[in-house]
């Protein structure tokens, strides 16, 4: 799937009165796609809102000009629940609130803004009947806005929009001042973008997700303007000054990311849970906050619905028949499987998730009867050898229905004796050892190439037939070698291998629980 974007500006927006810098002011992470990689272009930390917005009017004109295509997102909320818009600007429509918004509000170049004094004169008169907005500084009178929130509170107007409600951290957009709001980010940011909607310059190049671009149906402005929630990612600060420059520079990594892999689309897509009303509503007034509804990664964060930040802190699906049931979905979607015979094609994707690499397919090779015959074997309790205690431990013993014993000799002391003797490896002499538990068992090989051989020698010798090899050696010296022997002549035994280098205990050990489970 083709990128949607080249370019990313990732805003967290600030309302304050005051220049400011740092902590709890505006920060913006400009970033640009170079394939699948993210150039971090500038970090900036303006001291206003004048300042910033002319630092994003001059990145637009130039990707304009260079002819590349810009998503923007900030972090405050683009529209109010449902029915506010015809309260306050006399009709449901986005349009008209920031309308209404742009020509109330006066923000000036020193970051004063008349934002209470608008709230409270919505409150005394278009939303007499419901004085939503609350929230000031304590100091500060202003007629009808009071400092806390009501009790009761109003109830003619929903508290929240449909994002919010679906998302535990989000605030209500009524809500001014205090931890955690987001009302008078939401004021000033809308005016701000209204009055860039309005420029000649931009009004032909500019959209507004998801209202004008009906979620993703209609992606094709050059500068996409999007709500963003940094809180659906899992960010730490880290080295960085403050939690707000990491979280920028973080976000823009995610949707570049997404975007190189073709994903980005989905997270701008409409949730397939919103009801057609609620649709209606999200693209006619509300709007929606990007990702939300959407599951997309291997790891989420403590969100529900998140999108998780490549390098962020430990952020991770914690359900262990999800992570099995997302990591299997992954694999069939990656993997072709139609040259395998049907029985084979748990193994392969057991194979596969156990080393990450889909395109081992290509190197799998089993005798036409490996399945049914490690299967048989297994339900009549025969033993399990194997070269490494490493294969031992990562076979599901509990998964084993008739309590097959698994067989590791490495450790034996007789095996050091026979390997200085024969001057081998101790892998290679402890196969010596297995005599008395070779007849009809499997034999999982995942380490060394010398068991491989000397199992094919003993056999050779007369030494009882195991009913399957598992033969998954892994490394430079005698793997590929080792492999190629065991296909070029099997002995009549069934047998699974992957040719070449590549291999591992993990590998064998994900055969036997392939064998064992399937992929339960």
């Amino acid at each position: 799937m083709t990128p949607l974007f080249d370019r990313y500006a990732i805003v967290d927006w600030s309302a304050s009165n005051t220049p400011t810098t740092g902590k709890d002011s505006i920060w913006i992470a400009f970033a640009e796609r170079e394939g699948a990689e993210t150039r971090l272009l500038e970090t900036a930390n303006p001291s206003t809102r004048s300042a910033a917005m002319a630092m994003l009017r001059q990145f637009f004109r130039d990707s304009l000009a260079e002819n590349k295509r810009v998503f923007a997102g900030f972090d405050f909320p683009f529209g109010y629940p449902a029915g506010a818009a015809a309260a306050i600007a006399g009709t449901p429509d986005w349009r008209a609130l920031w309308h209404f918004l742009a020509e109330a509000m006066q923000d000036r170049d020193d970051n004063f803004s008349n934002r209470f004094e608008v709230t409270g004169r919505l409150n005394r008169e278009a939303l007499a009947f419901a004085p939503m907005y609350w929230g000031r500084p304590m100091h500060q009178e202003v007629p009808g806005l009071p400092v806390a929130r009501p009790e009761p509170y109003p109830t003619a107007l929903p508290e929240k929009r449909l994002a919010e409600q679906r998302t535990a951290k989000a605030q209500p957009v009524w809500k001014l001042a205090f931890a955690g709001s987001v009302g008078s980010q939401a004021i000033t940011g809308i005016a701000r973008l209204e009055h860039l909607r309005r420029d000649p310059e931009f009004a032909e190049h500019v959209s507004v997700w998801p209202f004008e671009t009906r979620f993703a149906d209609d992606l094709g402005a050059p500068i996409v303007l999007a709500e963003i929630y940094p809180s659906l990612a899992a960010i730490e600060k880290g080295e960085k000054s403050c939690l707000d420059e990491a979280q920028v520079e973080g976000l823009a990594d995610i949707f570049a990311r997404f975007d190189a892999e073709g994903r980005f689309g989905e997270l701008l897509a409409a949730p397939t849970d919103l009801s057609e009303a609620e649709r209606g509503s999200v693209l006619t007034e509300e709007g929606w906050i990007a990702g939300l509804g959407h599951r997309l990664a291997e790891t989420t964060a403590e969100e529900p619905d998140a999108y998780v930040a490549p390098g962020s802190r430990l952020n991770y699906l914690r359900d262990p028949a999800a992570i099995y049931a997302e990591s299997f979905r992954q694999i069939r979607a990656e993997t072709d499987l139609s040259n395998l015979p049907e029985n084979a094609h748990d193994l392969a994707i057991r194979l596969i998730h156990a080393c990450g690499m889909p395109d081992i397919v290509s190197d799998l090779v089993l005798s036409e009867d490996a399945i049914e015959a490690g299967r048989a074997a297994l339900d009549r309790g025969a033993p399990i050898l194997c070269d490494a205690e490493m294969v031992s431990h990562g076979i599901i013993s509990s998964r084993l229905r008739q309590q097959n014993k698994i067989v590791c000799r490495l450790n034996d002391p007789r095996t050091r004796r026979i390997a200085e003797r024969e001057s081998t490896t101790r892998s290679a002499a402890q196969v010596d050892l297995w005599n008395d538990v070779m007849d009809g068992a499997i034999v999982a090989i995942g380490n060394a190439p010398t068991a491989l051989f000397r199992l094919l020698e003993r056999i050779d010798e007369g030494a009882a037939r195991p009913a399957l090899i598992v033969g998954l050696p892994v490394g430079f010296v005698g793997a590929a070698e080792s492999k190629a022997e065991l296909v070029r002549d099997p002995r009549g035994i069934p047998f699974v291998t992957l040719t070449g280098r590549r291999g591992g205990s993990a590998m064998a050990a994900a055969a036997v629980n392939a064998l064992a489970q399937g992929l339960e």
